[in-house]
């Protein structure tokens, strides 16, 4: 027998008190002469019982405070488990299925050994005893709502698991075998951590940083017993296509497009002439060679036309390595017959490229500009700023506002309407406009269109270097193609002047920074659209930014994001939510999903609390291309359907192993105790005994 709070025993000295009381109030015998001795032997009887009374109540009031201090230890009787009945176990699997136990090897992938020593232990259990396991990929889930007796079940609920869930979710697994424990039969309860060890899933551990929610389930009054067990692999090397960047988010028919594509090799092992393919809808239309050093990457560009409109996947994929799963990536491209844009300019200057939307013009219409014979995926309108009436902006995706000094009521009524009910707007600053009114009107305390507050205007004394855009890495999705622009610098463009934005909270955040600590672009979604507000001008007065070459992408890419804001992502995460918005017509029919093994799902269109229609669909664990078509659509499925691409986290692909200690964590050195009071075991293998290591699963004796 052993005690869970063994200090409390101390409380077993308290049966001393009634013990002491009762010899204190022990009277004496006083003898007392008395004629009536005839009546001697029954006092003497009578004597004799009351001692038995109160020798038996003795007992009582000392057997209570014992009983209430076994209580508060909690004795463990763990012999109990060999009796019939008394060894069952209620026992919680932490599966790692991530994208790396699908990693081939010796005698199997990490996923099919973990299987077999889950099927072994599972064999292994009691007649009665309950399991449940939670996959512990990102997003960590239950594979069943609640834990059952039926153990034979979950090793065939188990081969329906693809194992291509993100990076090992540790924090948030843990926390779910938290909630999930008291919910199980018995109180031997056990926790099995299952995973490869990848070192990028580990690596925080094995470096001292702790898991509060492991941490938490051992300092419990009765923590569970946790083993880790290994799933063995040998590979080490893996080439991974890590993230496709296309040029722009929507493209003309019949306009090239780059896609920017980022190969890594994580591994000691070079890589010399691997192929790298371009597909499009699945045909394969030009291929490459590229040599890829150890623990490096290389970036390549590789450019194609699309002639139809639609959406169209486009896929690059790597060849070379025994791991296939994560050697493609794609994007879905929309095709456009065009994108407009309204360009609204403020007062006229009569030189050359010194009106407010000069540079604008040739940003957004290159082609025309240089009367090409290729096509611009934007048109591009202007019109003065007093121009603005009732249904302006109708036709138009995009408005642009440059150095416009102020707008009357109704001109701010109609862009207001056209941001709610889903339009992107940019407002360029510039000398001419009027900062009180943009601060009553257009910002109106962050209940109106402008982003954030303004205070002022910066400039650079002469003499002093110009401002520059931070350089930093670049988050906002129509800005990240700069990260590796490749001689499209955004931080080579100089400013002497420009507005300073104040008050930038709620939904409201920065795009771009200068290195004066001041917001040059501040983005706000409003409605059903969003706002961008630019702290320079669109010309050439307060900064050198449009006679970069770095200004036509970002101007292209600033007004195709706003214009693509409610359509589908180019590509998203495994296990995320798929969801397409549907029009009012097309919201009347029902429509079919197929994934990437070609399985095809019927969705139904529903409402969100705005009134918007739109399909979803959550079960994207294997990456690829998704397609939606209406139920009663004639013909064969095709990329010109909707369609959204699916990609693993770059996080899943490193597939190196380092030795380390799970353990380090919890009790804070490199090599565990050799025998401690927390229940954690490490198992190489699963053995002859239930988890491979010595130890029997201990049973609590209820006494109070």
């Amino acid at each position: 027998m052993s005690f869970l709070n063994p200090i409390l025993l101390a409380g077993l000295a308290a049966f001393l008190i009634p013990l002491i009381i009762h010899l204190l109030n022990k009277r004496k015998v006083v003898t007392v002469r008395w004629a009536m001795h005839l009546l001697h032997e029954a006092l003497r009887q009578k004597k004799r019982n009351v001692k038995v009374e109160q020798k038996l109540l003795l007992a009582v009031r000392i057997s209570i405070p014992i009983l209430l201090a076994l209580c508060l230890a909690l004795p463990v009787l763990s012999a109990l488990s060999q009796l019939p009945g008394f060894d069952k176990t209620s026992l919680l699997v932490l599966l790692d299925n991530s994208f790396s136990m699908r990693a081939p090897g010796t005698g199997g992938t990490p996923r099919d050994k973990a299987r077999n020593d889950l099927r072994q232990t599972l064999t292994g259990l009691s007649r009665g005893s309950d399991a449940s396991v939670i996959l512990a990929g990102a997003p960590a889930r239950r594979l069943i709502p609640q834990s059952t007796t039926d153990l034979d079940s979950l090793p065939t609920r188990l081969e329906g698991e693809p194992s291509m869930s993100g990076p090992l979710a540790l924090q948030d697994a843990f926390q779910l075998a938290q909630a999930e424990l008291p919910k199980m039969a018995t109180a031997a309860r056990e926790v099995l951590v299952v995973s490869d060890f990848k070192w990028s899933d580990w690596r925080h551990l094995s470096e001292g940083g702790t898991l509060p929610a492991l941490e938490g389930m051992l300092k419990q009054q009765q923590p569970p017993l946790v083993t880790f067990l290994r799933a063995p692999s040998d590979t080490e090397s893996n080439l991974a296509v890590v993230s496709v960047e296309p040029s722009a988010f929507v493209v003309a028919r019949g306009q090239a497009i780059a896609l920017r594509a980022r190969i890594q090799n994580h591994g000691p092992r070079a890589y010399q002439d691997v192929a790298v393919h371009l597909e499009a809808n699945g045909a394969r239309m030009r291929s490459t060679r590229v040599s890829i050093a150890p623990n490096s990457e290389s970036v390549l560009t590789l450019s194609h036309t699309l002639e139809t409109a639609g959406d169209q996947a486009v896929t690059v994929r790597v060849e070379g390595d025994s791991l296939p799963d994560d050697n493609a990536f794609s994007v879905i491209i929309p095709v456009r017959e065009q994108v407009n844009c309204l360009l609204v300019r403020g007062k006229s200057r009569s030189g050359p490229l010194e009106g407010a939307t000069d540079f604008l013009e040739i940003a957004l219409t290159p082609h025309q500009s240089a009367a090409t014979t290729l096509k611009d995926v934007i048109r591009a309108g202007v019109i003065e700023h007093h121009s603005i009436r009732d249904k302006s902006f109708e036709g138009s995706e995009v408005a642009i506002l440059a150095n416009v000094e102020r707008l009357n009521d109704r001109q701010v009524q109609e862009l207001e309407e056209f941001v709610q009910r889903g339009g992107g707007l940019v407002i360029f600053a510039g000398p001419d406009m009027d900062l009180r009114w943009y601060q009553e009107k257009l910002y109106n305390k962050g209940k109106g269109l402008l982003p954030c507050a303004l205070n002022g205007f910066g400039h650079v004394d002469e003499g002093q270097a110009p401002a520059r855009i931070l350089n930093q890495r670049h988050t906002h999705p129509a800005i990240t193609y700069f990260n590796d622009a490749r001689g499209m610098r955004l931080e080579d463009a100089a400013f002497t002047h420009w507005l300073k934005f104040d008050k930038i909270e709620g939904e409201a955040r920065p795009v771009l920074n200068l290195d004066r600590g001041d917001a040059l672009m501040v983005e706000k979604p409003l409605g059903k659209g969003r706002v961008i507000a630019v702290a320079s001008t669109a010309n050439a007065q307060w900064s050198n930014l449009p006679l970069q070459p770095a200004f036509v992408p970002l101007m292209q890419r600033v007004v195709t994001y706003l214009a693509t804001q409610n359509a589908a992502p180019q590509s998203q995460l495994c296990g995320s939510v798929l969801r397409a918005s549907l029009g009012t017509q097309q919201a009347k029919s029902n429509y079919e999903l197929k994934d990437p093994a070609s399985q095809v799902k019927e969705l139904t269109p529903r409402a969100d609390r705005d009134g918007v229609i739109f399909v979803d669909y959550a079960d994207t664990l294997v990456p690829g291309i998704y397609e939606l078509k209406a139920k009663d659509s004639p013909g064969a499925w095709c990329a010109a359907s909707p369609s959204i691409s699916t990609r693993q986290s770059p996080t899943s692909s490193p597939c190196r192993r380092r030795p380390f200690a799970p353990w380090r964590s919890v009790w804070g050195s490199p090599t565990p105790p050799a025998r401690t009071n927390m229940p954690v075991w490490i198992a190489p293998a699963v053995t002859g005994q239930r988890r491979g290591s010595p130890c029997s699963s201990p049973h609590h004796l209820p006494l109070c």
